[in-house]
């Protein structure tokens, strides 16, 4: 079975481990994280990071063993309604789009993606392949 909680420090090293498997960062301080466990194992993480007008995942990760089973729905349902009315936002990966429209999502103007990580998805070396899309959940 499969439980969501807050990731604690002991939770550090396997969720650096699943975010770099997926080419994707990790910031301080873990409890940031909400991790899906199945069993002793990481099988997701999310966090949401709180800005001016609305709340961005960064990131949603999901271990390759567990795609497609309901992690990433699970992830979401838990953390969306901490997002205390604002909307949420994220910027998908192309691949991921279909995902994230299942789950209620829609394609936004980038305007809506805080500065840094528009930024950041503008110098990012593997934009043309990741083709990167700004969703809102509101």
């Amino acid at each position: 079975m499969i439980k969501t909680e807050t990731a604690k420090p002991e939770d550090r090293s396997q969720v650096v481990n699943l975010l770099m498997e997926n080419g994707m960062d990790y910031s301080d301080p873990i409890e940031d994280f909400t991790i899906a466990r199945a069993n002793h194992s990481i099988a997701g993480c999310i966090r949401i990071e709180p800005h001016a007008t609305v709340k961005i995942i960064r990131p949603l990760v999901v271990a390759s063993a567990y795609r497609k089973t309901g992690v990433g729905r699970l992830l979401l349902e838990t953390a969306i309604p901490n997002a205390n009315g604002r909307p949420v936002v994220i910027v998908s990966r192309g691949e991921s789009r279909g995902f994230y429209k299942a789950v209620g999502f829609s394609e936004a103007d980038w305007k809506l993606i805080p500065d840094h990580q528009r930024e950041e998805c503008n110098l990012c070396p593997e934009r043309p392949s990741c083709n990167p899309v700004p969703m809102i959940y509101a």
